[in-house]
Protein backbone atom coordinates (compact mmCIF):
# COMPACT_ATOMS: atom_id res chain seq x y z
CA UNK A 1 0.00 0.00 0.00
CA UNK A 2 1.62 3.19 -1.07
CA UNK A 3 1.66 6.00 1.74
CA UNK A 4 -0.51 8.75 1.49
CA UNK A 5 1.16 12.82 0.95
CA UNK A 6 0.05 13.18 4.65
CA UNK A 7 1.82 10.15 5.47
CA UNK A 8 5.31 11.16 3.66
CA UNK A 9 4.57 14.58 4.82
CA UNK A 10 5.13 13.25 8.64
CA UNK A 11 7.80 11.24 7.71
CA UNK A 12 10.06 14.13 6.06
CA UNK A 13 9.00 16.74 8.48
CA UNK A 14 10.65 14.41 11.12
CA UNK A 15 13.79 13.53 9.66
CA UNK A 16 14.13 17.46 8.87
CA UNK A 17 13.80 18.21 12.25
CA UNK A 18 16.17 15.73 13.35
CA UNK A 19 18.76 17.09 11.21
CA UNK A 20 18.10 20.69 12.51
CA UNK A 21 18.45 19.86 16.07
CA UNK A 22 22.00 17.72 14.92
CA UNK A 23 23.75 20.95 13.13
CA UNK A 24 23.13 24.21 11.97
CA UNK A 25 20.76 25.37 8.93
CA UNK A 26 23.79 24.89 6.41
CA UNK A 27 24.61 21.23 8.28
CA UNK A 28 21.10 20.01 7.84
CA UNK A 29 20.34 21.35 4.05
CA UNK A 30 23.22 19.18 3.48
CA UNK A 31 22.67 16.05 5.70
CA UNK A 32 19.08 16.02 4.20
CA UNK A 33 20.55 16.38 0.53
CA UNK A 34 18.21 19.07 -0.01
CA UNK A 35 19.98 20.61 -2.97
CA UNK A 36 19.39 17.77 -4.78
CA UNK A 37 15.52 18.23 -4.23
CA UNK A 38 15.42 22.16 -6.33
CA UNK A 39 15.64 20.49 -9.79
CA UNK A 40 13.19 18.01 -8.77
CA UNK A 41 10.35 20.37 -7.83
CA UNK A 42 7.77 18.23 -10.51
CA UNK A 43 7.42 15.17 -8.33
CA UNK A 44 5.17 15.18 -5.44
CA UNK A 45 6.51 13.47 -3.15
CA UNK A 46 9.98 15.76 -3.83
CA UNK A 47 7.89 18.67 -3.12
CA UNK A 48 6.92 17.71 0.17
CA UNK A 49 10.21 16.97 1.14
CA UNK A 50 11.50 20.32 0.17
CA UNK A 51 8.56 21.94 2.06
CA UNK A 52 8.33 19.97 5.48
CA UNK A 53 12.31 21.16 6.14
CA UNK A 54 10.45 24.88 6.16
CA UNK A 55 8.04 23.68 8.28
CA UNK A 56 10.75 21.65 10.89
CA UNK A 57 12.80 25.36 10.33
CA UNK A 58 9.74 27.02 11.91
CA UNK A 59 9.23 24.07 14.65
CA UNK A 60 13.04 24.02 15.66
CA UNK A 61 13.91 27.81 15.62
CA UNK A 62 15.86 27.19 12.80
CA UNK A 63 17.57 29.71 9.79
CA UNK A 64 19.08 28.65 6.75
CA UNK A 65 19.56 30.14 3.62
CA UNK A 66 16.68 26.97 2.03
CA UNK A 67 14.10 30.30 1.17
CA UNK A 68 16.33 32.22 -0.92
CA UNK A 69 17.29 29.17 -2.80
CA UNK A 70 14.43 28.45 -3.32
CA UNK A 71 12.80 31.30 -4.62
CA UNK A 72 15.93 31.27 -7.15
CA UNK A 73 15.49 28.51 -8.72
CA UNK A 74 12.80 29.28 -11.15
CA UNK A 75 15.31 32.16 -12.16
CA UNK A 76 17.90 29.61 -12.27
CA UNK A 77 16.56 27.22 -14.18
CA UNK A 78 15.27 29.78 -17.07
CA UNK A 79 19.00 30.93 -17.51
CA UNK A 80 19.96 27.15 -17.64
CA UNK A 81 22.22 27.68 -14.64
CA UNK A 82 23.24 25.40 -11.65
CA UNK A 83 21.80 25.77 -8.25
CA UNK A 84 23.02 25.90 -5.45
CA UNK A 85 24.92 29.29 -5.35
CA UNK A 86 22.67 31.25 -5.44
CA UNK A 87 19.72 33.72 -3.12
CA UNK A 88 16.77 35.39 -4.02
CA UNK A 89 16.30 38.44 -2.15
CA UNK A 90 12.82 39.96 -1.05
CA UNK A 91 10.67 42.86 -1.24
CA UNK A 92 9.83 44.08 2.78
CA UNK A 93 8.46 46.87 3.70
CA UNK A 94 9.15 49.44 6.50
CA UNK A 95 7.12 52.03 8.24
CA UNK A 96 9.60 54.53 8.34
CA UNK A 97 11.68 53.91 5.19
CA UNK A 98 9.09 52.01 2.67
CA UNK A 99 10.36 48.81 0.89
CA UNK A 100 13.87 47.48 1.51
CA UNK A 101 15.37 44.25 -0.04
CA UNK A 102 16.24 41.49 2.67
CA UNK A 103 18.36 38.45 2.56
CA UNK A 104 17.22 36.02 4.47
CA UNK A 105 19.70 33.09 5.89
CA UNK A 106 23.29 33.04 6.02
CA UNK A 107 23.98 34.27 2.32
CA UNK A 108 28.12 35.04 2.50
CA UNK A 109 29.84 33.92 -0.17
CA UNK A 110 26.88 33.81 -2.32
CA UNK A 111 25.45 35.65 -5.01
CA UNK A 112 22.32 37.34 -4.96
CA UNK A 113 19.49 37.58 -6.81
CA UNK A 114 17.80 40.98 -7.05
CA UNK A 115 14.35 41.11 -9.01
CA UNK A 116 13.86 44.39 -10.88
CA UNK A 117 10.56 44.20 -11.89
CA UNK A 118 10.18 45.54 -15.89
CA UNK A 119 14.20 45.28 -16.31
CA UNK A 120 14.83 41.89 -15.37
CA UNK A 121 16.75 39.83 -12.97
CA UNK A 122 20.35 41.21 -11.57
CA UNK A 123 23.43 39.15 -9.92
CA UNK A 124 25.32 40.27 -7.48
CA UNK A 125 28.28 38.72 -5.02
CA UNK A 126 27.01 39.17 -0.95
CA UNK A 127 30.20 39.57 0.11
CA UNK A 128 30.29 42.70 -2.45
CA UNK A 129 27.12 45.00 -1.18
CA UNK A 130 26.38 46.65 2.79
CA UNK A 131 24.63 43.81 4.88
CA UNK A 132 22.90 45.37 7.91
CA UNK A 133 21.62 42.76 10.38
CA UNK A 134 18.21 42.96 11.55
CA UNK A 135 17.86 42.25 15.19
CA UNK A 136 14.66 40.59 16.12
CA UNK A 137 13.35 37.53 18.08
CA UNK A 138 12.47 34.47 16.93
CA UNK A 139 16.58 33.28 15.86
CA UNK A 140 15.81 34.25 12.27
CA UNK A 141 18.53 35.85 10.34
CA UNK A 142 17.50 38.73 8.41
CA UNK A 143 20.38 41.08 6.46
CA UNK A 144 18.90 44.59 4.88
CA UNK A 145 20.88 44.11 1.51
CA UNK A 146 22.09 48.10 0.63
CA UNK A 147 22.62 47.70 -2.99
CA UNK A 148 24.00 51.34 -3.63
CA UNK A 149 25.57 51.88 -6.55
CA UNK A 150 25.71 48.50 -7.12
CA UNK A 151 22.99 47.29 -9.09
CA UNK A 152 24.66 44.12 -9.75
CA UNK A 153 25.22 42.42 -13.52
CA UNK A 154 22.36 41.28 -15.58
CA UNK A 155 21.55 37.38 -15.23
CA UNK A 156 17.94 37.39 -16.69
CA UNK A 157 16.27 39.65 -18.96
CA UNK A 158 12.46 40.57 -18.24
CA UNK A 159 10.70 38.40 -21.22
CA UNK A 160 12.88 35.86 -19.31
CA UNK A 161 11.99 36.67 -15.92
CA UNK A 162 8.36 37.69 -16.07
CA UNK A 163 7.45 33.40 -16.15
CA UNK A 164 9.79 32.44 -13.12
CA UNK A 165 8.62 35.52 -11.65
CA UNK A 166 5.69 34.13 -10.88
CA UNK A 167 6.90 30.89 -10.13
CA UNK A 168 9.32 31.94 -7.90
CA UNK A 169 6.81 33.74 -5.76
CA UNK A 170 4.29 30.87 -5.65
CA UNK A 171 7.21 28.75 -4.16
CA UNK A 172 8.26 31.22 -1.70
CA UNK A 173 4.81 32.27 -0.39
CA UNK A 174 4.23 28.37 0.04
CA UNK A 175 7.68 27.89 2.19
CA UNK A 176 6.51 30.91 4.07
CA UNK A 177 3.03 29.13 4.91
CA UNK A 178 4.60 26.02 5.59
CA UNK A 179 7.59 28.00 8.30
CA UNK A 180 4.63 29.81 10.15
CA UNK A 181 2.68 26.94 10.27
CA UNK A 182 5.61 25.52 12.22
CA UNK A 183 6.15 28.07 14.33
CA UNK A 184 2.76 28.26 15.59
CA UNK A 185 2.78 24.65 16.28
CA UNK A 186 5.64 24.88 18.24
CA UNK A 187 3.92 27.83 20.05
CA UNK A 188 0.72 25.29 20.24
CA UNK A 189 2.94 22.88 21.93
CA UNK A 190 4.42 24.82 24.48
CA UNK A 191 1.03 25.82 25.67
CA UNK A 192 -0.59 22.23 25.79
CA UNK A 193 2.66 21.15 28.16
CA UNK A 194 2.23 24.17 30.40
CA UNK A 195 -1.50 23.71 30.79
CA UNK A 196 -0.72 19.98 31.73
CA UNK A 197 1.54 21.27 33.95
CA UNK A 198 0.25 24.20 35.59
CA UNK A 199 -2.18 24.04 38.27
CA UNK A 200 -5.34 25.81 39.77
CA UNK A 201 -7.26 24.85 42.56
CA UNK A 202 -5.36 21.75 42.49
CA UNK A 203 -5.52 20.77 39.41
CA UNK A 204 -4.01 21.19 35.79
CA UNK A 205 -5.59 24.38 34.06
CA UNK A 206 -5.70 22.28 30.82
CA UNK A 207 -9.04 20.62 32.23
CA UNK A 208 -10.86 23.94 32.45
CA UNK A 209 -13.00 25.01 29.66
CA UNK A 210 -12.21 28.72 28.82
CA UNK A 211 -8.03 26.99 28.51
CA UNK A 212 -9.55 23.63 26.64
CA UNK A 213 -11.56 26.46 23.79
CA UNK A 214 -8.32 28.65 23.43
CA UNK A 215 -5.83 25.52 22.88
CA UNK A 216 -8.88 23.84 20.51
CA UNK A 217 -9.09 27.51 18.92
CA UNK A 218 -5.25 27.47 18.44
CA UNK A 219 -5.12 23.68 16.90
CA UNK A 220 -8.09 24.62 14.70
CA UNK A 221 -5.89 27.70 13.21
CA UNK A 222 -3.14 25.36 12.74
CA UNK A 223 -5.14 22.54 10.95
CA UNK A 224 -6.36 25.29 8.71
CA UNK A 225 -3.09 26.24 7.90
CA UNK A 226 -1.89 22.64 7.38
CA UNK A 227 -4.66 21.84 5.14
CA UNK A 228 -4.05 24.84 2.59
CA UNK A 229 -0.52 24.87 2.53
CA UNK A 230 -0.59 20.82 1.69
CA UNK A 231 -3.34 21.15 -0.96
CA UNK A 232 -0.76 23.72 -2.82
CA UNK A 233 1.90 21.31 -2.43
CA UNK A 234 0.02 18.61 -4.03
CA UNK A 235 -1.75 20.61 -6.68
CA UNK A 236 1.64 23.31 -7.46
CA UNK A 237 1.12 24.44 -11.21
CA UNK A 238 -2.62 23.55 -11.19
CA UNK A 239 -3.53 25.06 -8.46
CA UNK A 240 -6.16 28.16 -8.94
CA UNK A 241 -5.09 31.73 -9.79
CA UNK A 242 -3.70 33.56 -6.91
CA UNK A 243 -3.76 30.18 -4.71
CA UNK A 244 -0.21 30.80 -3.08
CA UNK A 245 -1.62 34.47 -1.53
CA UNK A 246 -4.51 32.97 -0.25
CA UNK A 247 -2.27 29.83 1.07
CA UNK A 248 0.40 32.87 2.57
CA UNK A 249 -2.78 34.88 3.92
CA UNK A 250 -4.27 32.36 5.76
CA UNK A 251 -1.16 31.21 6.96
CA UNK A 252 0.19 35.13 8.57
CA UNK A 253 -3.82 35.79 9.55
CA UNK A 254 -3.54 32.41 11.74
CA UNK A 255 -0.01 32.17 13.02
CA UNK A 256 -0.58 35.03 14.90
CA UNK A 257 -4.29 34.19 16.34
CA UNK A 258 -2.54 30.53 17.26
CA UNK A 259 0.27 32.76 19.03
CA UNK A 260 -2.01 34.91 20.47
CA UNK A 261 -4.46 32.36 21.91
CA UNK A 262 -1.27 30.12 23.50
CA UNK A 263 -0.08 33.12 24.91
CA UNK A 264 -3.36 33.57 26.68
CA UNK A 265 -2.84 29.65 27.94
CA UNK A 266 0.77 30.69 29.07
CA UNK A 267 -0.42 33.72 31.03
CA UNK A 268 2.91 35.73 32.80
CA UNK A 269 5.48 33.23 31.89
CA UNK A 270 4.93 33.70 28.17
CA UNK A 271 5.92 37.23 28.37
CA UNK A 272 9.51 36.53 29.90
CA UNK A 273 12.16 36.58 27.84
CA UNK A 274 13.26 33.18 28.95
CA UNK A 275 10.48 31.36 27.69
CA UNK A 276 10.49 30.40 23.41
CA UNK A 277 7.09 31.73 23.00
CA UNK A 278 8.26 35.16 22.01
CA UNK A 279 10.89 33.81 19.75
CA UNK A 280 7.76 31.58 17.88
CA UNK A 281 5.67 35.21 17.97
CA UNK A 282 8.07 36.96 16.55
CA UNK A 283 8.96 34.89 13.94
CA UNK A 284 5.77 34.63 12.95
CA UNK A 285 5.49 38.04 12.49
CA UNK A 286 9.06 38.50 10.93
CA UNK A 287 7.27 35.88 7.79
CA UNK A 288 3.89 37.40 7.92
CA UNK A 289 5.68 40.77 6.49
CA UNK A 290 7.35 38.91 3.55
CA UNK A 291 5.88 38.49 0.21
CA UNK A 292 2.93 40.32 1.61
CA UNK A 293 1.41 40.04 4.76
CA UNK A 294 -1.81 38.98 6.11
CA UNK A 295 -3.66 42.25 6.15
CA UNK A 296 -1.94 43.08 2.54
CA UNK A 297 -2.93 40.34 0.68
CA UNK A 298 -6.42 39.89 1.78
CA UNK A 299 -7.43 43.39 0.60
CA UNK A 300 -5.59 42.61 -2.92
CA UNK A 301 -7.40 39.97 -2.66
CA UNK A 302 -10.78 40.99 -1.95
CA UNK A 303 -10.42 43.82 -4.92
CA UNK A 304 -9.20 41.30 -6.90
CA UNK A 305 -12.45 39.06 -6.40
CA UNK A 306 -14.71 42.30 -6.51
CA UNK A 307 -13.59 42.53 -10.03
CA UNK A 308 -12.92 39.22 -11.35
CA UNK A 309 -16.12 37.46 -10.15
CA UNK A 310 -13.89 34.71 -9.55
CA UNK A 311 -14.90 31.52 -7.38
CA UNK A 312 -11.99 31.62 -4.86
CA UNK A 313 -13.34 27.91 -3.49
CA UNK A 314 -10.80 24.74 -5.22
CA UNK A 315 -13.23 23.08 -7.66
CA UNK A 316 -14.43 19.57 -6.34
CA UNK A 317 -12.47 17.81 -8.81
CA UNK A 318 -9.30 18.98 -7.29
CA UNK A 319 -9.72 17.89 -3.91
CA UNK A 320 -11.71 14.69 -4.94
CA UNK A 321 -8.00 13.96 -7.13
CA UNK A 322 -9.60 14.39 -10.64
CA UNK A 323 -8.98 16.78 -13.61
CA UNK A 324 -8.88 20.61 -12.79
CA UNK A 325 -12.34 22.19 -13.95
CA UNK A 326 -12.27 25.01 -15.38
CA UNK A 327 -12.44 28.47 -13.59
CA UNK A 328 -15.13 31.25 -14.02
Amino acid sequence: MTPSIETREDEFLDTARQALRAGDGAAALRALDWWELLPELGDTAMRAATFALFRAQGRELASSVALGALAAQPFVEAAGAAPGSFAATFSRRSARRGPVTVAVGDVAGRQLLVDRPGAGVAIVDADRVVMRPIALPGRLVLHEVELGSNCGAAFLGEESAREARVRSAFLARIALAHEILGAAEGALALAIEHAGAREQFGEPIGRFQAVRHLLAWAATDCAAIASTASEAVALDTAAPPRFDEIAKALAGRNGRRCCERTLQVLGAIGFTNEHAHHHLHSRVLALDALLGSATQLSRELGAWLRVTRRDPRLPAAMLLGGAPEATA
